[in-house]
């Protein structure tokens, strides 16, 4: 289980208080939110645009992704996100 993995479970349970997002007035997940920002900034290294305060290897360590360059790690990111879009929620 990716640390990703663990923090969206330890957030279903309880455990892990999550900070509150807003689009407008509206509230989103934050961990819809946060992927969003990270596909974002994934999607500029591979491009091989630097994003200040992101790196690579952290991004790896976090959602399990394999690959030695942005580029490589961009899809198995893209299935994670798609995954997450898609999962049955409590709502």
């Amino acid at each position: 289980m990716t640390k990703f993995e663990q923090a969206v479970a330890q957030a279903e349970m309880g455990a892990l208080e999550l900070p509150s997002v807003y689009y407008g007035k509206n509230p989103i997940d934050y961990f819809f939110y946060q992927l969003a920002v990270h596909q974002f900034n994934l999607r500029l290294m591979a491009k091989g645009i630097k994003c200040r305060g992101v790196k690579l290897k952290d991004m790896k360590n976090y959602y399990g992704l394999k690959g030695r360059t942005a580029s490589d790690c961009l899809p198995q990111f893209n299935e994670i996100f798609e995954k997450f879009k898609t999962r049955p929620t409590d709502n």
